[in-house]
């Protein structure tokens, strides 16, 4: 009811691709709703990449960003969700004559517009550099996202292809970001080990995205808990992109033991084919968590969350209320 990891381009729905393919007159291919989806046993990260071939095609314009993530906050409202941190990288969206600003910003109204008919849930953007990007397009990221502060746009990121582009070389972006005193998450120990995650606190990280390759027994496991630092745990996708093998290699007790914080979330609805539920579900299942351990997870992402501390008040609240019908519902 609480996702913290949450990419917007890789939770359309299929309803999202046939609007607006027949819109703009883009065909989705033969083997489409497949084509969307991963396979059950996805052989690979280049065959998981694939499937943002699509969203990238379709989201170039500013009607059509803010039709998905409207679409996106209001099937999230439906689920019983009550708070989600939406995450998009603006410079994708700009091959068509959007800038990044024309994009956050044609986010933010679907956002908005799709709020003030669903009460009880809030929702908040984050903005992702990439890892494969030009230095001076990830800072104009940065500045976007400065410039938008104090809207519902709450912190940036940094995602792609860690193993090839190691966040020591963006050191300059995540300066600015910092001088701009904005919040930072940062994708890292995914697809490589600790000393990404290590790079990632250096350079500002507040949230690790993914990080299940901590060397959590060790001096970076010291330093992940001394940060007080706060992992967003995606255990299907990670199972997807072969970064882990099975759901009892997520290293949740470890985390836990240790006393480092974590979170769980679904990375991308569409393309993992899941949602928080399956995730809790599929981790009570295999690590017998209790009740208790389940709402310590969710306290965590109310905790951890970049919104603001009266919000917080709310979704504790509101974690109260619903907390028994969501454990129920998780734990069959």
């Amino acid at each position: 009811m609480i996702d913290l990891h949450l990419h917007l381009d890789g939770s359309m729905s299929e309803q999202d691709f046939l609007y607006l393919a027949k819109k703009d007159g883009v065909s989705l291919g033969e083997d489409f709703p497949n084509n969307i989806y991963v396979p059950a046993n996805c052989p690979s990260l280049e065959v998981y990449l694939e499937r943002f071939t699509l969203p990238g095609i379709l989201l170039q314009s500013k009607e059509n960003l803010a039709h998905v993530t409207s679409s996106l906050v209001r099937r999230l409202y439906k689920m019983g969700y009550i708070y989600a941190e939406i995450r998009f990288a603006p410079l994708l969206h700009t091959n068509k004559g959007m800038s990044q600003m024309d994009a956050a910003l044609a986010a933010l109204e679907g956002l908005n517009s799709a709020l003030k008919e669903c009460p009880e849930f809030e929702a908040n953007l984050i903005l992702c550099c990439m890892r494969h990007a030009p230095k001076e397009v990830n800072l104009e990221t940065i500045e976007v996202a400065n410039k938008l502060k104090g809207t519902r746009v709450v912190a940036v990121d940094l995602a792609g292809a860690e193993a090839l582009h190691p966040s020591s070389y963006y050191k300059e972006i995540f300066d600015l970001a910092k001088k701009y005193k904005l919040n930072i998450t940062i994708h890292a120990g995914e697809a490589t080990g600790s000393d990404e995650i290590m790079m990632a606190l250096d350079n500002g990280a507040m949230r690790i995205g993914h990080g299940v390759h901590l060397n959590v027994n060790s001096k970076d496991g010291d330093r992940a808990k001394e940060a007080k630092v706060c992992f967003e745990f995606c255990p299907t996708s990670n199972l997807q992109t072969k970064s882990l093998k099975s759901y009892k290699d997520v290293p949740i007790r470890e985390f836990m033991n240790k006393g480092i914080a974590l979170t769980i979330n679904s990375d991308n609805m569409t393309v993992s084919n899941t949602d928080v539920y399956q995730e809790f579900s599929h981790l009570i299942q295999t690590f017998n968590l209790t009740k208790e351990e389940v709402y310590s997870f969710l306290i965590n992402s109310i905790n951890y969350s970049f919104t603001s501390l009266e919000t917080k008040k709310l979704l504790k609240e509101r974690l109260d209320k619903k907390f028994n019908n969501f454990y129920s519902r998780v734990s069959v």
